[in-house]
């Protein structure tokens, strides 16, 4: 579609990595296409600002008006660029609230990532796997670490190498309860229903997310506890694997011994072109299981 050109200038010069460029670009021609246009004006290029700031919420709102106003390249705005530049054998894919966050980010991502990727290069596992393969390297000799800030897990843990996302597992004080109705609102999952009591938590239908306490107006519902989930052994395409869970709930201490498991599982196991899930449907998750 075309744009007009005070339109297109305002897009190009936002300062955000392609991939969110992109999504506004195609948001405001959708617009433009529902108000019967043949180019796209400011008129939706402004609904489009609009809208994605009410998604973002005022406090990422605030840190993409700081991005835009510094100029910030795309790399430091990106920082899964860095975490991924240079001869590897692995990548990390982080979710995106790595560009200015989530509303509902229970981890840090970025931070995490770039703690794991020292460990990946402490454990040398790019010449481990160098040294494994017997055929020249394509991309899905890669192994992947996998991080996503809440259960909505956007980066498919479950069909990666090694597969992340925080976990807030919620608590109710019925003194503080007005009985508002927010958190069963914002529950997608319809894990917390209203009572005569006050809402209640329906635990096995509960996916931890924690919506539910960052939305409560009055800190009724809280995060008792906050964590990460492992999976491992996932695996795309033609010997497509469903990755197995290590554990619901640790803190980065266990992750950390859970992803050295794993690779030295591969590094004492593995045959040439083999994954971790071979590995795990070889021996299991009791290897990985070790010293947790």
């Amino acid at each position: 579609m075309e744009w007009e050109k005070d339109a297109q200038e305002v897009v190009d010069n936002i300062p955000v990595p392609e991939i969110m460029k992109n999504m506004t670009i195609l948001y405001a021609e959708k617009l433009a296409r529902k108000n019967k246009k043949d180019k796209v004006s400011m008129e939706e290029v402004i609904q489009t600002r609009n809208d994605y700031f009410d998604l973002f919420g005022e406090t990422l709102s605030k840190r993409l008006k700081e991005i835009r106003e510094k100029g910030i390249s795309d790399d430091s705005i990106d920082p899964q660029t860095e975490l991924n530049k240079g001869p590897l054998l692995y990548q990390f894919e982080l979710c995106h609230s790595r560009f200015i966050g989530c509303t509902r980010q229970v981890i840090n991502v970025v931070e995490f990532g770039k703690q794991l990727k020292k460990k990946l290069e402490e454990w040398k596992v790019t010449e481990m796997i160098a040294d494994k393969f017997d055929v020249p390297f394509m991309p899905h000799t890669l192994f992947t670490v996998s991080i996503s800030a809440c259960p909505n897990n956007c980066t498919a843990g479950e069909v990666k190498d090694f597969g992340i996302h925080g976990i807030a597992i919620p608590a109710f004080n019925p003194e503080k309860c007005t009985k508002c109705g927010k958190c069963v609102e914002v529950c997608i999952d319809q894990a917390v229903v209203m009572e005569e009591g006050g809402p209640v938590i329906i635990k096995k239908h509960c996916m931890q997310c924690g919506a539910c306490a960052i939305e409560c107006p009055t800190g009724a519902m809280s995060i008792a506890q906050q964590g990460y989930r492992v999976m491992v052994g996932g695996h795309f395409g033609r010997w497509h694997h469903i990755a197995k869970e290590v554990f619901k709930i640790g803190d980065k201490e266990k992750v950390i011994k859970a992803l050295y498991n794993s690779i030295e599982l591969l590094r004492k196991e593995a045959k040439s072109e083999e994954h971790l899930y071979h590995m795990v449907e070889r021996f299991g998750l009791e290897p990985i299981y070790k010293n947790l």
